[in-house]
């Protein structure tokens, strides 16, 4: 092993294991303990803050100098960088930094890895979202299926009781969304675009083909949302608000319901499987509004305002 090399092994050693005896070093490496100290002074000289203790508790340790060391990172510690410099782009002041840096650790890492790197920045969010969830062993998968546009077979569940279900779908893309990740795929022989929460799947099964889909939504994040607002529901809500429907956005989580301009009013549109529910939160916005359908939201707010009469 050449001096250049051996001494690199050598950071990446003590950032593995600080405390590493000269001894343990030295076989580690394969040369002998003065080859290994004359090493660890050579780093010394470069300016690397390498303190050493003698006795059986003793060894090297790195520690901060003047010189930023090299980070050797594994496949996965480089995936989990890249994934946080990808996230760190959505907050104000560090986005030039990030960017730089994503696309340093990109240009110097093993061509094998380039692709896990490029399939992590297909990740869309809106710019005032921080993003997080879901597990690697999912993530990863998805966001490589995302970019090679490679149909995958998941184990997804509805919900948290119901057992995972495999189903194959044609993947899209990623959207991290109120901290949650979310992929829109299509289902195998359906005409239809879905979006399945990743924290709720439990494996991603690549399948080397592509399976027909229909047009892919335009807005990825606004689509996500949407399906959130607009899922498997029970009921279905319409509100006309007598107000503009930027003055309701404010108030209105895009993940909860869709807010439609009419221009000086708007229409709120959402799913529910509990009207008193839908009843209590239209109660909370204190929006002029009347409801368009459907009628038992009329009775439940009736009787909502009946109950807040008796009781205050």
């Amino acid at each position: 092993m050449r001096t250049t090399n051996r001494r690199l092994e050598i950071l990446s050693v003590l950032q593995a294991q600080p405390g590493i005896s000269a001894a343990r070093l030295a076989a580690r490496l394969g040369v002998t303990e003065r080859t290994a100290r004359r090493d660890v002074a050579g780093l010394r000289e470069l300016g690397y803050r390498i303190d050493g203790e003698a006795g059986r508790a003793g060894g090297y340790r790195l520690a901060s100098g003047q010189a930023m060391p090299p980070l050797l990172l594994d496949a996965d510690e480089v995936a989990a960088v890249a994934l946080g410099l990808r996230t760190a782009v959505t907050v104000e002041g560090v986005e030039t930094a990030a960017v730089t840096a994503l696309a340093k650790l990109t240009q110097v890492v093993p061509a094998r890895w380039r692709t896990r790197l490029a399939a992590l920045a297909d990740i869309e969010a809106p710019p005032d979202e921080p993003t997080r969830r879901a597990r690697g062993e999912v993530l990863v998968p998805a966001a490589l299926a995302v970019r090679a546009h490679e149909a995958v077979r998941l184990r997804h569940r509805r919900t948290d009781t119901t057992p995972s279900k495999p189903v194959d779908v044609q993947p899209h893309r990623l959207v991290a969304l109120r901290r949650r990740w979310y992929l829109i795929a299509c289902p195998r022989g359906e005409d239809r675009w879905t979006t399945y929460a990743l924290d709720r799947v439990d494996h991603v099964q690549p399948l080397a083909t592509r399976h027909p889909t229909p047009e892919p939504p335009d807005d990825p994040v606004g689509f996500v949302a949407d399906s959130l607002a607009h899922g498997p529901w029970r009921y279905r809500v319409r509100v006309r608000v007598h107000t503009s429907a930027d003055l309701v956005r404010e108030s209105v989580d895009p993940t909860v319901a869709a807010v439609v301009d009419l221009g000086d009013e708007c229409e709120l549109r959402f799913g529910t499987d509990d009207l008193d529910w839908a009843a209590r939160w239209l109660t909370y916005l204190n929006l002029d509004a009347d409801v368009l359908e459907p009628a038992a939201l009329t009775t439940r707010l009736h009787a909502l305002g009946r109950w807040l009469h008796q009781r205050y």
